[in-house]
C-alpha cells in the first residue's frame, strides 16, 4: 500500500507544478494580448486553487509525524509557494501596465473624437430649417 505521506505530497507537488505552468502559460499571454486564453488560465487557476488547500492541509497533517524532516518539507512548500507568487506578481504588474496603457490611448482617442465633433459643427453647413413657410 503506497504511503499515504508520499502520496499528499506527491499531490500537493503536481498541483503546485500545474499552478506554475498556468501562471507562466497566462504571462506569456497576456504579453501577447492573447485575452481568452488569459483567461482560460485564470479560470483554471481558480478551479484549481480549492485543489492546491487540500492537498496542502493533507500534507501538513502528515508531516506532522514526520519529526526533523517536517521543517525542511515545510520550508521547500514555502519556497514553491513564494516562487508561484513571484509569478503572479509579474503577470498582475504586466496587466496593470497594460491596462493603463490602454486607458491613455483610450482618453487620446476620446479627446480626438471631441476635437472631430468641433471641427465638424464648425465647418458643416447649417441645416435648412424643417418649417420654412407654407406659402
Amino acid at each position: 500500500m503506497p504511503d499515504p505521506a508520499v502520496n499528499a505530497e506527491s499531490q500537493l507537488n503536481q498541483a503546485l507544478q500545474e499552478w506554475r505552468r498556468l501562471a507562466e502559460a497566462e504571462g506569456e499571454a497576456i504579453q501577447l494580448c492573447n485575452w481568452p486564453l488569459v483567461s482560460e488560465c485564470q479560470n483554471a487557476l481558480r478551479d484549481l486553487q480549492p485543489r492546491i488547500l487540500e492537498f496542502s492541509r493533507s500534507a501538513r497533517e502528515q508531516w506532522a509525524n514526520l519529526g526533523s524532516q517536517r521543517h525542511g518539507k515545510q520550508e521547500a512548500l514555502r519556497q514553491a509557494l513564494g516562487g508561484l507568487i513571484e509569478i503572479e506578481s509579474r503577470n498582475y504588474a504586466r496587466l496593470t501596465a497594460l491596462r493603463q496603457t490602454a486607458m491613455a490611448r483610450l482618453e487620446q482617442l476620446e479627446t480626438a473624437s471631441r476635437t472631430l465633433r468641433q471641427v465638424h459643427r464648425s465647418y458643416a453647413p447649417k441645416a435648412p430649417a424643417a418649417w420654412s413657410s407654407f406659402s
